[in-house]
């Protein structure tokens, strides 16, 4: 076991030593409906009880990410069979991770292509050394993660790094893959991409006013007016969840915060959650302040792939927060607490849609972010 590549997934295994003489994979599947056995130069993937699927081990984190779900179709997918072996058809990607990394949860799946160990050192220098070691995985770059923050980092040259979110995980990789970029091509685009991020900043002293200027004091009402939304009635997406019941369209128990409009072009404006209404007011606690919607507070999620505003009920926790930013014009826009990007809507029609913060990170400098203006009520 020492000498195999660690993968993701492991901690949610249990190893059992066996007698391979002995062993009856049918008698096992008796009490382990899925299983993995693992030989010297391969292993087998046993799943429900289908055919057996024989796969290498540099395979191994993208089958144990899906097996899972308990289909061979999801176990084998994105996997290439050569002389009977499921093998991956890339350079594994070794990814470096710190204690309480984002990709150690147990859900991510993000890492599929990948082999990981845990980083006992901030030498980046050494980690390249490490890779340079193991030919089977991509030699131009190596990744680590820390936290929520994802970094590539060029092996030859380790000054060289480029961050980013899990949200953009799969796209850099392929683009790495089929050389559409480098490390170095991502570092020079985020440098023209910098002016489109908001500024992760406190401002000392910071108060909420309406674009002229005037203050809202804790506890005055006012509305939130989505100033930068064109409806458009041609692209109505709202098709695909008209078979949703309403009560399951409300994302692990928390209500979104919806941007709402209507086809006859009035004014579109962020609602409350459910039926509290569209009246939010401002409370400073502890020199933070807070935006309310009643007796709940507007926040976001940790996870940048559930990177939605919510309404929810207690104070939220700093990496929980929502940061205001404003623009030239007066008006505010959003950001998760010290976030790379401002907020979007995801819009799903004329009956509205969700505030999101982590989706305009693939369309960064492309399209102008979400704006709010504050109407007193």
């Amino acid at each position: 076991m020492d000498a195999l590549d660690k993968c993701l997934q492991d901690n949610r295994v249990t190893f059992i030593p066996i007698n391979t003489a002995t062993f009856d994979a049918q008698v096992e599947h008796k009490t382990y409906p899925r299983f993995l056995l693992l030989e010297k130069d391969y292993f087998v993937a046993h799943v429900d009880g289908e055919a057996p699927v024989k796969c290498n081990y540099e395979a191994r984190n993208k089958v144990m990410s899906e097996f899972w779900l308990g289909r061979i179709q999801r176990v084998t997918s994105d996997l290439k069979q050569v002389n009977g072996l499921w093998v991956s058809w890339r350079p594994l990607v070794h990814f470096f991770v710190y204690e309480g990394a984002d990709s150690l949860q147990s859900e991510c799946t993000a890492l599929h292509n990948t082999v990981f160990e845990y980083a006992n050192t901030d030498d980046f220098g050494a980690l390249a050394e490490i890779v340079k070691r193991k030919p089977h995985c991509e030699q131009k770059y190596f990744g680590v993660n820390n936290g929520q923050t994802y970094t590539l980092v060029n092996t030859d040259n380790v000054e060289q790094k480029y961050e980013f979110s899990r949200l953009n995980l799969r796209t850099l990789g392929f683009k790495l893959w089929k050389k559409e970029t480098t490390v170095q091509s991502l570092i020079d685009e985020e440098a023209q991409l910098a002016v489109f991020r908001p500024n992760p900043s406190r401002r000392p002293g910071f108060k909420l006013h309406d674009a002229d200027g005037r203050e809202i004091v804790d506890g005055e009402p006012f509305m939130l007016h989505i100033v930068n939304y064109e409806y458009d009635p041609e692209s109505d997406m709202d098709d695909e969840y008209d078979d949703i019941p309403e009560d399951e369209r409300q994302f692990y128990g928390k209500e979104w915060v919806k941007a709402m409009s209507s086809a006859d072009q009035r004014p579109c404006f962020v609602n409350g959650a459910l039926h509290n209404g569209t009246r939010f007011h401002a409370e400073t606690i502890d020199g933070i302040m807070y935006i309310k919607n009643e007796n709940r507070y507007l926040t976001t999620h940790l996870d940048p792939m559930d990177d939605y505003l919510y309404s929810d009920v207690g104070v939220p926790a700093k990496d929980n927060r929502i940061q205001i930013h404003y623009a030239e014009d007066g008006n505010i826009r959003l950001s998760a607490w010290g976030g790379r990007t401002y907020a979007d809507y995801e819009w799903m029609g004329d009956e509205g849609g969700m505030i999101t913060f982590g989706l305009e990170e693939l369309y960064l400098g492309q399209s102008d972010p979400l704006k709010l203006r504050i109407v007193r009520l």
